[in-house]
């Protein structure tokens, strides 16, 4: 029997389940390669382009002191044609290099010079570039200046803070005390999703793996700058070992501090494992984002049905939080011999325990 639609109110703050509408934008020059009205999937490419970096652009009649048409025989190579740095690209041959020649800056090509006016590009690299949709659904607005639009069902987690760009792949859930790389040998690249704090070895570790992107609650202030994810504090050095950008495309869903996973919120994601999501992760507030199938909504009515956090109130260990699993009936007595009723529960700290029924307390 199929799971209860999930109500509002049962929804963790900063999730969204039903209709959703995205917009894709087109960064650079590219091909369309749907159309209104087609149908798509998570992960899809809906355009292909050519990405440009290192672009550098030369007013040769100004620098050459000529005019534009004389512009094409002062040429010393081919448009089109890569080249070391410091090779001459354009100047009269022969003579002693002054300011009147263009030397490449890089290793890279002079993609064109414009017959009209002179003007010159040079490009360090030019390389293809995909660009894949973040929600499955329908085309509902495609335009070749500007990217599509989609409509479709799916569970939308919002960011506190992020970087890195975008991801797309499988998630995986990884329960607190798991490595990030115990099941990752094969593995087809994927997101990674933790419960827990980041932490240094931990990070260190999913780097490693064969990973696109990662998903956690929070983590400290020192270590948020130290991935990228948030500007240096004025006046102190940046971490030792910090990246300029984040090194993967990472989410921080309560932002900074040492904040774990709400349970419904990790139902959400295990619902999820094993099904393609898109993870956004931007350094502007509001932009970072993660996006899940309709599927993942059955773990919040799941969780509605039979899967209750609670805490241990009493006894030894209490304050500990866990997900009830079910009665535990081989169990019956406590050590002191008193018939009791027990319950299996999912820690939240990992792993799984059987506590006295009448010690717990519920926390939805």
């Amino acid at each position: 029997m199929p799971p209860e639609p999930v109500s509002r109110q049962a929804l963790p703050r900063g999730v969204f389940v039903g209709r959703l509408r995205r917009r894709h934008a087109l960064p650079f020059p590219g091909r369309i390669l749907v159309d209104v009205g087609d149908r798509v999937v998570a992960g899809q490419v809906w355009c292909r382009g050519r990405l440009r970096s290192g672009v550098v652009v030369v007013d040769l009649p100004r620098l050459l002191q000529v005019q534009p048409d004389e512009v094409p025989d002062l040429l010393a190579v081919e448009p089109g044609v890569r080249v070391e740095a410091e090779t001459l690209l354009a100047g009269t041959p022969g003579r002693l290099r002054t300011s009147r020649h263009w030397l490449a800056p890089t290793r890279g090509t002079l993609t064109e010079v414009n017959a009209r006016t002179g003007v010159a590009v040079f490009v360090r690299e030019v390389r293809d570039a995909a660009l894949y949709c973040r929600l499955g659904g329908e085309v509902v607005s495609a335009d070749p200046d500007d990217g599509i639009v989609v409509e479709g069902d799916g569970v939308a987690v919002a960011g506190a803070l992020g970087g890195g760009g975008r991801a797309y792949g499988p998630l995986r859930f990884v329960e607190s005390g798991e490595r990030p790389d115990s099941r990752a040998d094969g593995a087809e690249p994927g997101i990674l999703v933790t419960p827990d704090p980041l932490r240094a070895e931990w990070v260190r570790r999913a780097l490693e793996t064969r990973t696109v992107g990662i998903v956690a609650p929070s983590t400290d202030a020192e270590m948020a700058t130290g991935l990228g994810l948030a500007p240096t504090i004025a006046g102190l050095s940046p971490p030792d070992g910090s990246y300029g950008r984040p090194p993967q495309t990472i989410v921080l869903t309560a932002g900074v501090g040492a904040a774990r996973m709400p349970h419904a919120l990790q139902d959400i994601f295990r619902a999820a494992e094993g099904t393609n999501g898109a993870v956004i992760g931007a350094r502007q507030p509001g932009q970072s984002e993660i996006l899940l199938p309709p599927t993942a909504a059955e773990g919040l009515a799941q969780r509605a049905a039979d899967h209750l956090p609670v805490r241990l109130a009493s006894g030894p260990g209490a304050g500990a939080e866990g997900i009830a699993l079910g009665d535990a009936p081989e169990v019956g007595r406590m050590s002191s011999g008193i018939a009791t009723q027990f319950m299996r529960v999912r820690l939240a700290e990992g792993g799984v325990a059987t506590w006295p029924t009448p010690n717990l307390a519920t926390l939805a």
